[in-house]
């Protein structure tokens, strides 16, 4: 209010000094109505801040809307008003559940859903509206494609994981339910892309450490590279048949979980996906500390050593080590040592062997002195003139004996 004031008794001084000037007065009016604007404006900014929860956040995220039922599963049924047919039913090797009444029901292929609108239709022959709830309480061991830059790409198992702590209990053949299954918590995600449909859902945060996510995939591969592509990570995931199958496709950026520590798309991976990890145009060593760091990539690789060296056998290096790393913590090379030999398996499964001019002055990562990697084989060869003496020595060496031994004899009899 008092600024106000002070606004008006200036326009009034201008005034009085141009009281015939129609200039002044549009001044004065554009004055009045600034100042009564500003008269009225809310400047307490912290009462207009929303900070309530929508009751929407309570609303499931659907996790396991496209999860597809097969063997080494365990599902919960709890049937409404029959609750004696209740009990948790595994899936057996032909993707059958051993249900009562119906007995051997195929159901490979199926979601909870699905599976939920099929037997309460099935049930309709023996119970009056019935309504069933499905859960899976115990979920199958998991087997991952990894492809692309890795240190070993391949296929990979990880165990089963059961999603709620239960108690089998044995009653009519079937169990009962221990404990209530614990709700995973979990994200949508803005960055995904499909080929044929939508594929919401398919990214959530990780909240149970004991789910199977793209950070233990890597970490099972052996750790990233200064070349693999966290940005651009494809994954392949089958679609249920009641959406028409085939495969669906998301790109998922894990930088955010390198550099940031969130979790956010460390998504959890289901059995039957794949993942390929592409290759930067340009590498990067400073990730690798950082995959450290996440632990997505181990601290040491370990290597064989063998041949003309100090202390051959196996060894621990430093992840990204070279061959002169080995050399070094292995002790020098000996006198009228050759050419060194790595063996080694490939990314694509073949043995490949080289022979290096090796150098220890040489660039990191040159030929002549490589980058190594997990179960490495070395062995540092003989030179020309070092095969030449030991020849020479084998075929003399018995001869030093037969003079030794005459010497000796000699010299008893003097």
């Amino acid at each position: 209010m008092q600024l106000k004031k002070n606004f008006e008794y200036l326009s009034l001084r201008f005034l009085s000094l141009k009281s015939k000037s129609t200039l002044g007065f549009f001044i004065y009016l554009l004055f009045s109505v600034f100042i009564f604007d500003f008269s009225k404006a809310n400047t307490n900014f912290s009462k207009t801040k929303n900070n309530q929860i929508e009751i929407e956040y309570l609303d499931s995220r659907n996790e396991l809307e496209d999860y597809i039922i097969d063997t080494g599963d365990s599902i919960n049924l709890e049937f409404y008003p029959a609750e004696e047919l209740s009990g948790i039913f595994p899936v057996n090797e032909e993707g059958e559940l051993l249900l009562p009444r119906l007995d051997e029901t195929f159901v490979r292929g199926l979601t909870s859903s699905e599976l939920k609108n099929l037997l309460e239709k099935r049930y309709a022959k023996f119970l009056i509206d019935p309504e069933i709830k499905i859960r899976i309480v115990e979920f199958k061991s998991i087997r991952v494609l990894a492809r692309g830059e890795l240190r070993n790409p391949g296929f990979y198992k990880f165990p089963a994981y059961a999603s709620g702590s239960f108690l089998k209990l044995e009653k009519d053949d079937n169990y009962e339910l221990d404990s209530m299954v614990k709700k995973e918590q979990s994200d949508k995600d803005q960055n995904l892309q499909s080929n044929n449909q939508s594929i919401q859902d398919l990214v959530v945060k990780r909240s149970n450490e004991s789910l199977t996510t793209i950070s233990d995939v890597v970490r099972k591969a052996g750790g990233i590279t200064s070349s693999t592509d966290l940005s651009k990570i494809e994954i392949l995931r089958d679609v249920p048949l009641g959406k028409g199958g085939g495969k669906k496709r998301a790109i998922i950026d894990l930088n955010t979980y390198l550099y940031e520590s969130d979790p956010t798309n460390d998504i959890r991976i289901f059995d039957g996906d794949t993942l390929f990890f592409p290759k930067l145009s340009k590498p990067n060593p400073d990730q690798i500390s950082k995959s450290i760091l996440s632990g997505i990539s181990p601290k040491f690789i370990s290597v064989n050593l063998f041949g003309r060296v100090e202390t051959p056998g196996t060894i621990k290096l430093p992840l990204e080590a070279v061959l002169s790393d080995a050399i070094d913590l292995s002790g020098p090379i000996k006198p009228l040592s050759g050419k060194v030999v790595l063996i080694r398996y490939e990314n694509d499964g073949t043995v490949i062997k080289k022979n290096i001019s090796y150098s220890a002055t040489a660039k990191r990562g040159s030929k002549r002195n490589p980058y190594l990697k997990e179960d490495d084989l070395i062995s540092v060869k003989n030179s020309i003139l070092g095969k030449t003496t030991g020849f020479i020595g084998e075929i003399t060496a018995p001869f030093v004996g037969i003079y030794s031994t005459k010497q000796l004899i000699e010299g008893f009899s003097d």
